[in-house]
């Protein structure tokens, strides 16, 4: 018995594609506090013919919300079929960077506990960042990853920075955005991104519950990096959209500001357009990310 304290936020999917299906698909999974989601990549078109999140409340704690994710996706005809690929991007402030030139396999985990609290049941993972030419480690509690690994026979594991930087860093250089900060804003936290000409100089992630407190981070920021708002260019990615209070809000501080788009590397089902573009930035720009 699963518990489904679970509400479907999202539900996009091309009529004309049926579960069920073996083939050249790629499945891209991104779980973060409090919420699920999921979407398909038909790789013979090289299009995104799926995508669903699904919410839940991430104060009953990490295993009940296990349990109910995986009622989900036993009792999801498109999660159970068959897959050329599958990725799970996993959502976590805890993480630390390490250039790669200074990396050392054996030694990831005094890097992460020199800035972290590490549970006992932790696994200390680590993966390249090949545009930023670092890596990232983070502790992934095991039994989330005993929960996947019943799921899926197989799948690879990245973490929610590797998809953000990669993608930011690629568009920036390589896709003509302008961004001198990337604010990327989820339900409950967001991250800020600082370039200097292409180049990632600050990364880090903050919790918020209203937008006052986002805001204050934001300044605060910019304050202790010596940046004025009236010359930066600033690009949206996450949960956030033009009648949003933050875009609002922002627009009263900064001249320049874009929602960030989705990558042209990828087409994307007319559904997809029910929600802006600047959604679900991680999860639609993984498979991009090697």
């Amino acid at each position: 018995m699963y518990d489904y304290h679970v509400n479907k936020k999202y539900s996009l999917i091309d009529e004309s594609f049926q579960p069920g299906f073996n083939g050249k698909h790629f499945l891209s999974i991104e779980l973060s506090p409090g919420s699920f989601s999921y979407c398909i990549l038909d790789n013979d078109r090289f299009q995104y013919r799926v995508l669903e999140s699904y919410e839940f409340d991430d104060s009953m704690g990490l295993e009940p919300q296990l349990n109910s994710i995986e009622g989900v996706v036993r009792n999801n005809d498109f999660l159970i079929s068959g897959f050329e690929r599958i990725t799970l991007v996993y959502v976590s402030k805890h993480s630390v960077f390490i250039p790669s030139t200074l990396f050392d396999e054996q030694e990831k985990d005094t890097y992460l506990r020199f800035n972290h609290i590490v549970q006992d049941d932790d696994i200390i993972c680590s993966e390249k960042l090949y545009n930023l030419d670092a890596y990232v480690i983070y502790p992934l509690p095991d039994i989330l990853k005993q929960t996947f690994d019943n799921l899926f026979s197989e799948y690879r594991l990245r973490h929610f920075s590797t998809a953000l930087i990669e993608s930011v860093l690629y568009d920036v250089r390589y896709g003509g955005y302008q961004a001198d900060i990337v604010l990327h804003i989820q339900n409950g936290h967001f991250e800020i991104v600082i370039l200097n000409s292409g180049n990632l100089v600050f990364f880090n992630s903050f919790n918020y519950q209203s937008w006052d407190d986002l805001l204050y981070y934001l300044f605060y920021v910019m304050e202790q990096s010596g940046l004025a708002a009236e010359s930066l260019n600033i690009m949206i990615v996450g949960k956030a959209s033009l009648e949003a209070d933050i875009y609002k809000n922002l627009k009263l501080y900064f001249q320049n500001i874009d929602l960030g788009s989705r990558s042209d590397l990828f087409k994307y089902h007319e559904v997809f357009d029910q929600i802006p573009h600047n959604y679900f930035y991680n999860l639609l720009n993984v498979n991009a990310c090697g």
